[in-house]
């Protein structure tokens, strides 16, 4: 009998065995990416079902009809709120990077809103660069700024649903539409807060916690950074901002949480602008409802479409208010927290190219 063909091309006299098979944990990490994305697209296509069932019973001639009843006077009210909610949102990075600002620091978080929204990423994070530099910001203390602000921001946004679950008991009585997502957002927002005190403990605390991300990072996807490299990322992120983080954590918690007390303000103002008295929906309701929600304003675009309608979904359930109206409310709230801001972003975002205009030749 004739001996079996070699299944790949001879080296060294030995049969090259092909390419290697797939180890375990290889095939369990396939399978597991495998359900992620099913589990992904499953809630993907249960949010887009919800989001056509309240609106498809929408009357549309009632909200174009109540967005009429804005007066000239009343949107500068609401654009007063958005330039509030702006600084609120921009003082953490103003208070964790030396010498930037408060005015820098709203042109940072406008040029960074707009590049994210147009282009992919990181054109954010360099266009961000770019400002640091054209303004003398040291661009390593102005980035490790920029993150911190970034991860106290997450901590605040996962713990905004618990208080809207709170008050939805303390309003209504019933928080069982909310009550997993407070869950679920509070222990995430625990495990960010017990990081940052980790992270701040010093620098061992640093290299401690950046070996542990690696490895944990390295068993999901391989091709993140290791323990050692994470170690080095951490420590020195914690030298560019530990000091500042010291004093002015509280100052930079509190300003989140007044940006987020602001954008509820903003839908407030702009339910009572189109007719929605407090005898249709008190206050109390409205800002349970759209903090109870909060955390669909992670999902792309701020959520879009879904957020929208799960704060008039809740709203509606709870009140005697016109569901046209809340729609119209939801809609000048999205012109204010997204539009508004994507239009100011020009201006900075114009600032910066006459800058590096005028550099650039200068230092070539």
């Amino acid at each position: 009998m004739l001996p079996a063909e070699p299944s790949g091309p001879v080296e060294n006299g030995r049969p090259d065995p092909g390419p290697p098979l797939l180890t375990a944990r290889s095939r369990r990490r396939l399978i597991l990416a495998a359900i992620l994305r099913a589990v992904l697209w499953a809630a993907l296509a249960g949010i887009v079902w919800y989001v056509v069932r309240v609106l498809r019973n929408v009357d549309w001639p009632a909200v174009g009809h109540a967005l009429g009843q804005l007066s000239w006077w009343q949107v500068l009210v609401l654009l007063a709120l958005v330039a509030v909610r702006q600084l609120f949102s921009s003082t953490p990075l103003a208070l964790f990077t030396e010498g930037l600002g408060i005015r820098r620091a709203v042109a940072n978080d406008l040029v960074g809103v707009l590049v994210a929204t147009v282009t992919p990423a990181p054109a954010d994070i360099v266009a961000r660069a770019a400002l640091f530099r054209a303004w003398g910001i040291d661009v390593a203390r102005g980035l490790a700024g920029l993150v911190l602000n970034s991860v106290l921001f997450y901590a605040v946004r996962l713990t905004v649903p618990v208080v809207g679950a709170v008050l939805m008991l303390w309003t209504v009585g019933d928080e069982t539409a909310v009550g997993w997502t407070a869950v679920v957002s509070g222990l995430a927002a625990t495990v960010i807060v017990v990081a940052l005190v980790v992270l701040f403990r010093g620098s061992s605390s640093a290299a401690a916690l950046g070996r542990l991300l690696g490895r944990v990072g390295q068993r999901i996807r391989p091709s993140l950074p290791g323990p050692e490299a994470m170690e080095q990322r951490l420590v020195d992120f914690h030298g560019n901002v530990a000091g500042r983080w010291e004093r002015y954590w509280g100052w930079a918690s509190g300003s989140l949480a007044m940006m987020v007390v602001t954008e509820s303000l903003i839908l407030v103002a702009a339910l009572r602008f189109l007719g929605v008295p407090p005898s249709e929906a008190p206050l109390l309701v409205i800002v349970a409802s759209f903090m109870s929600m909060y955390l669909l304003m992670a999902t792309p675009f701020l959520g879009l479409g879904i957020l929208d309608a799960a704060v008039v979904a809740l709203i509606a359930d709870r009140s005697t208010a016109d569901p046209a109206a809340l729609v119209a409310g939801m809609i000048v709230w999205r012109v204010c927290i997204q539009l508004v801001p994507l239009i100011a972003g020009l201006v900075p975002l114009v600032e910066l190219r006459r800058v590096r205009g005028a550099v650039e030749p200068a230092t070539g």
